[in-house]
């Protein structure tokens, strides 16, 4: 089962994240869908355990690969900053503290870590792992 709460670790219970390589293999912008094969090793012929499909996607920054498997969910406050950094929400919203819930009850910020000092954030409103590829996809 994969952890929902803000401020969970290792959101997707990976034993030794690190030893696993991602790779985005498709954004599908209709739907908002990001899809990560997640490899068992760093080698290029390391097969693919699982993916992760990121569902009503806002915004990801990361690279098209990297080696790391381990998810967090961030802080609300974490979140909005990255939403008024992107401008995906407009700076109105400071005036109303208690708005920011109704943003993050549909929106959170996943950040995964890498063995690079650059974290992988994605903001979507929610998160899976999935054994196969829809059809259309795969």
């Amino acid at each position: 089962m994969v952890k929902n709460t803000i401020g969970e670790t290792n959101i997707f219970n990976v034993t030794r994240p690190e030893n696993y390589r991602c790779q985005i293999v498709h954004y599908h912008n209709r739907l908002s869908r990001l899809y990560v094969a997640v490899y068992n090793g760093t080698g290029r012929a390391a097969p693919i355990v699982f993916y992760l499909l990121f569902s009503d996607v806002g915004y990801f920054d990361c690279p098209v690969s990297w080696t790391g498997a381990d998810f967090r969910i961030a802080p609300e406050d974490d979140c909005i900053q990255l939403l008024l950094e992107t401008g995906l929400i407009g700076a109105a919203i400071l005036q109303f503290p208690n708005a920011y819930a109704s943003i993050t009850d549909h929106a959170r910020l996943y950040i995964g870590s890498t063995t690079t000092d650059k974290d992988i954030r994605i903001i979507a409103n929610s998160a899976n792992m999935i054994q196969n590829l829809p059809a259309d996809i795969g």
